[in-house]
């Protein structure tokens, strides 16, 4: 939510800053808004108007704007966060749920999971999605977030200037009460999350991006080059470097944000 912040607001006085941040979060719970882009929500409910209802975990779920959402379409959802205090929509319960850890349910409980935003602040991705597949059915639906590490824009500038997020400083992790789970810990590009998938066997049935980035489109000439040239490789060359998840349209020329609807295998 606050990754845009000018690191230099963090150089001096921690305390007060994070006095000032912990002001701006409980102002906006109360008004229960999307801690996401409103348009990473949006494309989410959009997809899940079109599905059967069932229960429905979603975590990290932040202020609630998403399971209050979801709970008016009928779904039974279960909110979890690691910091549940900030979670603000009534009549609704929200349990502390740490996602590099153990996510408390059952094998099999949800029809769909759904975790907005989450992925990239986890120290253990790789658990995260274990237990979100752990606790997903047979045959049920997952729906992930997470920033697109891997447009020709953030190729560009991980080329120039050597970094996906913007350095930290310890000023400002310390301003965000030492918490790690407040930064962008794991850039995760398109090959890592499709083996992140994979080998908890969800299949990704659809890739979607919650609003374009059009100024992305004066680079079309250096992407139809790219896709030019992965046209000439062999099978062999296109199996090892996976052109169809990198040169992917919806990719490499995405926006912000990436949205995977997944499907969990039946054994």
């Amino acid at each position: 939510m606050f990754e845009d912040l000018p690191s230099t607001h963090y150089n001096q006085q921690p305390e007060l800053m994070f006095s000032m941040l912990l002001q701006v979060k409980l102002a906006m719970q109360t008004k229960v808004v999307p801690k996401a882009r409103k348009s990473i929500h949006e494309t989410i409910l959009k997809w899940f108007e079109t599905q059967d209802r069932g229960s429905l975990l979603d975590a990290p779920a932040g202020f609630g704007h998403l399971s209050m959402k979801l709970a008016e379409m009928g779904y039974d959802v279960t909110a979890g966060e690691i910091e549940p205090e900030i979670f603000a929509v009534e009549d609704m319960n929200c349990i502390y749920t740490d996602l590099n850890n153990r996510i408390e349910a059952a094998d099999n409980t949800y029809d769909y999971v759904c975790c907005v935003d989450g992925l990239e602040h986890m120290t253990n991705p790789y658990r995260a999605v274990e237990e979100f597949a752990r606790v997903l059915k047979p045959g049920g639906h997952a729906v992930f977030s997470i920033p697109n590490y891997s447009n020709i824009e953030r190729r560009l500038k991980f080329l120039f200037f050597g970094y996906f997020t913007k350095p930290l400083s310890l000023e400002r992790y310390r301003a965000e009460g030492s918490n790690l789970f407040q930064f962008h810990n794991s850039p995760l590009t398109i090959t890592t999350l499709e083996f992140m998938f994979r080998v908890n066997q969800l299949e990704i049935l659809e890739i979607k991006e919650n609003q374009p980035k059009k100024k992305q489109y004066w680079l079309i000439g250096l992407v139809a080059m790219f896709w030019l040239i992965s046209a000439f490789r062999g099978e062999k060359s296109k199996k090892k470097h996976r052109p169809d998840l990198t040169l992917n349209k919806r990719v490499i020329l995405g926006g912000n944000n990436l949205i995977f609807v997944l499907r969990k295998e039946t054994v």
